[in-house]
């Protein structure tokens, strides 16, 4: 298991990035640019990650290539299929997206996000992307939303039988899952039922906490490492337990302190999960 910040310090050289992720304990990274990039500046920091032991989590899209507005979407298929390009070059865990709300907004709540055309539409550009790319170092994952498909570790199943894509794969967000009162009060048992279908194909993880606001109305809020109800130790002992070292993220926090602390209480956790292993 290997653990990393959604987060990029301020830095003036690829050297500098990866010795402050070092030193604040990471082992692993998100790519910090894009494929726009020049290609000499990508390796530079390919070779920096490499020389600090950083594995090279994942490499995001966070675009919808099924959004209303066709020029939108066009930009965004692109981006996708570049993106994954990327993550193939520098060797990443995985390329990740959300599945696309068919909507104006990329990450939007629409009803279209859950018809039977969007679906076999994400179905068949997945298809694409992966044939088009033809990965051996990397993989094409989704991340799972709480208001698009795949929403649970059931439809995920499916989906991934459905692409029938070895370099389709999977990323697990625990929180993202929780879309229900009962996923809530029972988010160990999702955990569950997750890495029983999925863990096979889990290429890397998010990290974050969520709590129930206070109120009449179900309303989850993202709140930062230990402030919420999520059992940390239940889902990272599940996480290493899959083959490999798989990334984890932490993500959405306020700002560098909020990661610090953060990831020290995530460090924290897997050491003591180290120990309980060795007695």
């Amino acid at each position: 298991m290997r653990i990393g910040i959604g987060f990029v310090p301020e830095h003036r050289s690829p050297e500098e990035w990866a010795e402050k992720l070092r030193k604040k304990g990471m082992s692993a990274a998100v790519f910090p640019l894009d494929y726009r990039a020049p290609v000499p500046q990508i390796d530079a920091y390919v070779q920096a990650a490499a020389e600090a032991d950083l594995l090279l989590a994942e490499v995001g899209v966070w675009d919808s290539p099924f959004q209303t507005d066709a020029a939108k979407a066009t930009v965004a298929q692109e981006k996708c299929l570049e993106q994954f390009r990327l993550a193939e070059y520098i060797g990443a865990c995985c390329c990740v997206n959300v599945s696309g709300a068919a909507g104006p907004v990329w990450s939007g709540c629409y009803p279209e996000n859950y018809s039977e055309q969007l679906y076999w539409k994400n179905v068949e550009f997945i298809q694409f992307l992966c044939d088009a790319i033809k990965p051996r170092r990397t993989c094409y994952t989704l991340e799972v939303m709480q208001w698009m498909l795949p929403d649970s570790p059931e439809q995920y199943h499916k989906l991934l039988n459905d692409v029938d894509r070895d370099s389709f794969a999977v990323h697990m967000d625990a929180a993202n899952f929780v879309n229900s009162a009962y996923r809530y009060t029972h988010h160990n048992e999702v955990i569950d039922r997750s890495f029983a279908l999925l863990g096979n194909r889990i290429r890397s993880c998010h990290l974050k906490d969520f709590r129930l606001d206070d109120g009449v109305s179900f309303a989850v809020r993202e709140v930062p490492c230990g402030s919420g109800i999520l059992d940390m130790d239940h889902y990272l002992r599940k996480i290493r337990e899959l083959d490999g070292e798989v990334p984890v993220i932490l993500e959405h926090l306020a700002d560098e302190e909020e990661y610090d602390r953060a990831a020290a209480r995530t460090i924290a956790a897997a050491k003591q999960l180290d120990r309980e292993e060795i007695q």
